[in-house]
């Protein structure tokens, strides 16, 4: 795809020098103050102030409990996984700093992923201000990557939270089923429905794995459990970009080369993680809902508990006071990669 040089640079550097707060985007993830690093908001109950799966005794006995501790082990993955995905994207625009002659002095310890990478973006945008004729072209020929859910492990870790059997949770394909349809497949040529090969949507239970997000008919508690699980497994493909120049074009070639290596060295990971959000912003969504739910059904479920009933409460507290973070995690992650897709013709 032909652009003029500003097309990678100032897109860019405009999505990730976006300030204190991140345009709206579906599925409430949207308008989040940026996170100002830390420690995560902790709960209640554990002797460290966190959520701990394994801090409350053996509550996961019932099945009330054991609905809950698979939930609060799926709240410590999410936020382990949110975290190192802006961490990625911190770590991208450093590697691009480097490249640019950067040193890690211009990269204190603590500097948010959204200041280091403003910093960055805006050593490029110098750069190519004088390194290249004003109406010059780039091209960037641009292989997004690929990533699929395995959505039979998303069934039966749902299933076996629920107490059932796999097939009483068949999974949904919100994407591309790739696998056997049982119901309609509406794929390419060669693929069929009705309990055969599918390469397409799935309008029914789909089983092999799902380009896109899967979902499953379970409690909210086991649903978002068996999701974050599946977000965080995915099997990927990695992204293809190259990016050139006309010789005619370059005013300072030393320069022209250094920002071009730099976005060439950064921008494929920042594309990398476009490719596994989808399926992370469902698990988000559905395990929000799941906190909110559990902290809805109020003193009534956690006296259930007797003895546990405390530490519960505090678990559940604080995986809801988690949902802020957890959301603007994703929103910085979903903002700096969609506009990287988007520079590059993604």
């Amino acid at each position: 795809m032909r652009g003029s040089r500003y097309l990678m640079v100032v897109a860019m550097a405009a999505a990730i020098n976006c300030g204190g707060k991140l345009p709206g985007g579906g599925g409430g993830l949207g308008g989040h103050d940026i996170p100002n690093g830390g420690a995560v908001p902790g709960g209640l109950g554990g002797a460290s102030g966190e959520v701990d799966p394994n801090t409350c005794g053996n509550y996961a006995v019932t099945d009330a409990g054991r609905k809950l501790h698979d939930f609060l082990v799926a709240t410590k993955d999410l936020e382990k996984v949110t975290t190192e995905t802006v961490q990625i994207v911190r770590t991208s625009c450093v590697t691009m700093g480097h490249d640019l002659g950067m040193t890690d002095v211009d990269f204190p310890t603590g500097m948010e992923a959204k200041d280091v990478c403003a910093k960055v973006w805006g050593q490029i945008h110098d750069n190519m201000k004088v390194a290249i004729k004003p109406k010059a072209k780039l091209t960037a020929q641009y292989t997004p990557a690929v990533c699929k859910v395995d959505i039979d492990a998303q069934a039966k870790l749902a299933a076996e939270c629920e107490g059932k059997a796999s097939a009483d949770v068949g999974a949904s394909c919100s994407g591309v089923c790739h696998g056997r349809c049982d119901g309609t497949c509406a794929g390419k040529a060669g693929t069929g429905g009705n309990g055969g090969e599918c390469n397409g949507e799935c309008k029914g239970t789909c089983h092999g794995s799902c380009e896109g997000h899967a979902d499953v008919k379970a409690s909210a508690q086991c649903r978002s459990s068996a999701q974050v699980h599946a977000s965080a497994n995915l099997e990927c493909t990695e992204p293809k970009l190259e990016i050139s120049f006309d010789a005619k074009v370059i005013v300072d070639k030393a320069k022209a080369e250094m920002t071009i290596k730099a976005l060439r060295n950064g921008l494929p990971k920042l594309l990398s993680v476009k490719a596994r959000l989808e399926p992370l912003q469902s698990a988000v969504e559905v395990w929000a809902m799941a906190a909110k739910e559990l902290k809805d059904m109020g003193p009534t479920f956690v006296q259930s508990f007797k003895d546990q009933a405390m530490c519960i409460s505090g678990q559940i507290a604080g995986a809801a006071n988690m949902i802020g973070h957890i959301q603007a995690n994703v929103s910085v992650s979903v903002s700096v990669s969609a506009e990287a897709s988007g520079s590059v013709g993604g």
